[in-house]
């Protein structure tokens, strides 16, 4: 009973969080296929490499289980979690710090919610099952995700930026994860009640603050909207009239804004992927900016086909 009990309890919060992170983003959400595959390289991939190298270092160093927890995992574990970034940062649809936080949570999630399983069927009692399911349904697997989503939004960040600054800044986000992981593996690896508590508020801190930072993502991904769309608008691919309804999640909702006939929600994503890749492509080097450049052709046709038909 309890090992059903605690696949249940693995795999349902993990993909309840996965899902509000997932509408957290919200002018342009990610594919769930690519999601999915960030999810399952968490779940499965991450977590067989994490134990092959953490017996490997720990066998090579000759640690014992408290700097094993402290000190081989977070160094071990969150360069495999967040390898698998650098190839889904390679898709189109991967564009900025708020698609980072959510493959990267994507990611995390999975990496806890295999974790967090094992860790159920090794609890002896009931009450121990309990505290250790609350323990990592609500903090362990929280850590994981959001250090992997720093991880993201580093490489998200950077996806456009220059090419000399790129890898000093994803290192300093893997840096920032390892430190997230330690701090918290070394609070509930001391035998003290008040370690214990500041790791639990260590961890609230830390949601509070990407929390923050996704936000202000999301307010840059409208004022970018707005402005690209607002220029596509002055050269007549749009009416400068919806521009106010495809800046606001809320608005684009509304109905009555778009002529009878229109497809409200594929309008709106091409309109915003509109957006996305003309600013894009405004960064890149000549070399890289021919395909932005055929998709950006590609989606007036497709918006001026929509109004056409209406």
């Amino acid at each position: 009973m309890l090992a059903l009990a605690s696949l249940v309890f693995a795999i349902v919060p993990m993909i309840t969080y996965l899902w509000i992170v997932w509408l957290m983003d919200r002018y342009d959400r990610e594919p769930i296929g690519l999601l999915a595959l960030n999810f399952l390289w968490g779940a499965i991939g991450a977590i067989f490499f994490a134990v092959v190298f953490s017996i490997l270092t720990s066998a090579l160093l000759g640690t014992r289980e408290f700097l094993d927890a402290v000190f081989v995992a977070p160094v071990v574990e969150e360069p495999v979690k967040a390898v698998f970034l650098l190839w889904t940062v390679r898709d189109r649809r991967f564009d900025n710090i708020t698609d980072g936080f959510v493959y990267g949570m994507a990611i995390g999630l999975g990496f806890g919610m295999t974790e967090n399983f094992m860790y159920f069927l090794g609890a002896g009692t009931v009450g121990e099952w309990l505290l250790v399911v609350i323990i990592r349904t609500l903090f362990s697997a929280v850590m994981h995700a959001m250090a992997t989503g720093t991880v993201g939004a580093f490489i998200g960040f950077t996806k456009f930026g220059s090419a000399a600054s790129r890898w000093p800044l994803r290192g300093a986000g893997l840096a920032i994860a390892m430190t997230m992981h330690f701090v918290w593996n070394y609070s509930v690896s001391v035998n003290s009640a008040g370690m214990v508590g500041i790791g639990f508020l260590f961890i609230l801190a830390s949601v509070g603050v990407i929390v923050l930072v996704m936000q202000i993502s999301l307010k840059h991904e409208s004022a970018l909207i707005r402005r690209e769309l607002e220029a596509e608008a002055a050269e007549g691919v749009l009416p400068a009239t919806h521009v106010p309804f495809l800046v606001s999640t809320a608005r684009r909702r509304m109905v009555g804004w778009l002529p009878p006939g229109v497809n409200q929600t594929r309008y709106v994503q091409i309109a915003t992927k509109l957006a996305f890749r003309r600013a894009q492509a405004a960064q890149l080097a000549d070399r890289h900016r021919a395909v932005y450049e055929a998709e950006i052709a590609s989606l007036r046709e497709e918006i001026s086909r929509m109004l056409a038909t209406s």
